[in-house]
């Protein structure tokens, strides 16, 4: 429990410090181009584009409502790759304020979940708009999306903290880490439904943790149906553990990353 209070003490103490540098990175990721914010908008509309045009034009399969089906799982693929990429140099890439001045390791790794959350609320808000386009109907089942969103956001701020630990003397993580997303993307049901695969199938890409959430937001937006509060409840008890582990690694070399950086 020591572990946990002092991340919360962290936070609390830094609380506007993280503001700063969360809003600062925002900007500095947007400033360099023409559309700015509207890229965490039209990035997943493109890759929907994109499977919709080989799924369901060229293979004829997919079947009604597709592009949806598509988006839904797309922005939240989107917010678990970026987050877990930009968290393994969540550390070095501040290594000038680390020559400076002391601020807790944990602030950075905050910044860096907290930046990508915001993106995945812009993200939600396109997604609104397709959902009042495609005509889906809005139920009780939507308000269960609030305990989706923070059994993810569990899963990878725990994730964030381990790789920004390793990502320090392994510089090469993130490179490795594009490669482990990739795979978690063609390993998850992204592209096709997944009661339209064999229960032996199924049980092997529940090995996925993106599969528990994608199924997640997909039968609470677009099935009128329960989020799998069985398997969410499994990967909150994981990310907690996982996020101990990571915080204990983060606090213990918290002096020591400014030397190696």
């Amino acid at each position: 429990m020591f572990i946990f209070r002092k991340l919360l003490m962290d936070i609390r103490s830094r609380k506007d410090l993280i503001y700063y540098y969360a809003i600062f990175d925002l900007k500095s990721n947007t400033a360099r181009t023409f559309f700015g914010f509207l890229w965490w908008i039209i990035d997943p509309i493109i890759y929907m584009g994109m499977f919709y045009l080989l799924v369901q034009v060229i293979l004829g399969r997919g079947g009604p409502n597709y592009g949806i089906f598509l988006f839904v799982a797309l922005i939240p693929l989107k917010w678990t790759i970026s987050t877990l990429v930009e968290g393994t140099s969540a550390i070095t890439s501040k290594a000038s304020i680390l020559q400076q001045i002391y601020v807790p390791k944990i602030v950075f790794v905050v910044v860096s979940v907290l930046k990508n959350l915001i993106k995945f609320v812009i993200g939600l808000a396109a997604l609104v708009v397709f959902l009042v386009i495609y005509r889906v109907n809005f139920s009780i089942y939507m308000l269960e999306i609030v305990g989706i969103l923070f059994s993810h956001f569990l899963f990878l701020l725990a994730l964030a903290t381990l790789v920004a630990h390793f990502g320090v003397y392994f510089r090469d993580l993130k490179n490795l880490m594009q490669y482990i997303c990739r795979a978690m993307y063609y390993l998850s049901p992204v592209m096709f439904a997944l009661d339209s695969l064999s229960p032996s199938i199924q049980k092997w890409l529940y090995l996925n943790p993106l599969t528990v959430f994608i199924t997640s937001y997909r039968n609470v937006l677009l099935n009128q149906q329960h989020a799998d509060w069985i398997g969410l409840g499994v990967m909150s008890f994981i990310s907690l553990i996982l996020l101990y582990l990571g915080l204990k690694l983060l606090f213990k070399y918290d002096k020591e990353y400014a030397k190696v950086v």
